[in-house]
């Protein structure tokens, strides 16, 4: 009978090594598979989201150039045209930048033909679907509170003016007269008070413009209406 070998620390430590070893390339082997077949599927979502990208861009340049030759029909006064190329915006190319403005202008249009009801339709879904902030986002506000202002509803339309001076703070004529507008929606609604504050806030906050005249009017009559009472 041979003599035993003694199995001393090292050579544990070296059993142990090549036993992890062992393990790590059978659990490779094991998951070879799977590890492919998931790096297959992260090509193809690179793939599928970069052909994605490129048919978004084309399509917004498509509703881009739509969206322009509308504008070019509507300058040549063809107003019935421009609606109807307006409206194909909308329908080719929803959720488009240029769908969204396509909103606005068939509102601006509607509310020119006195359609007041459609135009404040296109206004608020322009407001509710596309209107976080620019220019387009103050038109179709500055739309539905004139169309509020034909209803007679001049508390809401105030209201809505005075909101357009603040978002327009920045320009001082815009502001002073979206104000304007606001004080002359609070005197018909007769809300004195408001009309001497709306007032005096064109006075204080941008004087200098050329509604300076029209706001001491304003705040005259209202602090002698206020005065009386």
């Amino acid at each position: 009978m041979g003599k035993r070998k003694r199995i001393t620390k090292k050579g544990l430590k070296h059993d142990a090594l090549l036993e992890t070893a062992a393990k790590s390339t059978k659990f490779v082997e094991h998951h070879m598979n799977k590890v492919l077949i998931a790096a297959v599927a992260l090509i193809a979502v690179v793939a599928i989201v970069t052909l994605v990208s490129r048919s978004r861009r084309a399509t917004e340049l498509a509703a881009s150039a739509a969206l322009i030759t509308a504008g070019q029909t509507l300058s040549s006064a063809q107003i019935d045209m421009a609606a109807q190329q307006y409206q194909d915006v909308i329908d080719q190319y929803p959720g488009t930048r240029s769908a969204g403005a396509a909103v606005c202008y068939l509102g601006t249009i509607n509310y020119h033909q006195e359609k007041y009801e459609e135009a404040l339709q296109h206004f608020d879904e322009y407001l509710a679907r596309y209107g976080g902030s620019g220019n387009l986002r103050l038109v179709a506000l500055e739309g539905k509170a004139a169309i509020l202002e034909q209803r007679r509803d001049f508390a809401a339309a105030a209201e809505l003016y005075d909101q357009l001076a603040s978002e327009s703070s920045d320009v001082a004529s815009a502001a002073a007269r979206n104000l304007l507008n606001a004080a002359r929606c609070y005197r018909s609604a007769g809300d004195w008070t408001a009309v001497r504050d709306t007032a005096a806030r064109i006075l204080d906050e941008h004087a200098g413009t050329n509604h300076d005249a029209d706001a001491r009017l304003y705040l005259a009559e209202a602090e002698a209406l206020l005065d009386a009472s």
